[in-house]
């Protein structure tokens, strides 16, 4: 895997980023070289940052030794790790979406069992079969009836009895 590095001819700045296929690196002009980090940042500031840090560190390396030039190319791959959080609205009942006739809603499905509400079911990350809330907004929502009966049917095959299906309503963005 090679990485593209695209280098602006401006020579009026010492401090600059580039922008690669991966992100920004930041990037250092001295007289002798142009001096790029080899860590990858999403956004240009951390990275000119970096760069200020790297002129900082070579200026005290080079009064006790002198720099070797790096000839030596490193790839870089970025890899997000993180999962996007999504953000819960309130449920609404039938009764109270038709109270608010100038929002706009959007049919959700929730699994019940007696007086809980299953906030995760047939999760393979956790190995759990199903976990349950008291707290309906906490509720794990299927955006499809079928999915969400398909899902019922198994907990009451493996569970036993006792699950139920319920619509609601959530505000739609």
């Amino acid at each position: 895997m090679t990485t593209t590095i695209w280098l602006p001819l401006d020579e009026s700045k010492e401090f600059f980023t580039a922008k690669t296929d991966s992100g920004y690196v930041g990037c250092y002009r001295s007289p002798e070289a142009i001096v790029i980090t080899t860590d990858v940042f999403e956004k240009p500031l951390p990275a000119a940052n970096a760069a200020r840090r790297m002129k900082k560190m070579i200026e005290t390396k080079t009064k006790t030794k002198t720099v070797k030039k790096v000839t030596q190319t490193k790839t870089v791959a970025v890899q997000k790790t993180q999962k996007p959080v999504k953000l819960q609205t309130k449920l609404f009942t039938a009764a109270q979406a038709e109270k608010m006739p100038l929002l706009k809603f959007r049919e959700v499905w929730i699994i019940t069992h007696k007086d809980e509400f299953v906030s995760d079911c047939m999760n393979t990350e956790k190995k759990r079969l199903v976990a349950f809330t008291k707290e309906k907004d906490k509720a794990k929502r299927f955006y499809n009836h079928e999915d969400a009966k398909r899902s019922m049917n198994t907990l009451k095959g493996v569970v036993g009895p006792g699950f139920g299906l319920t619509r609601f309503f959530e505000k739609n963005t």
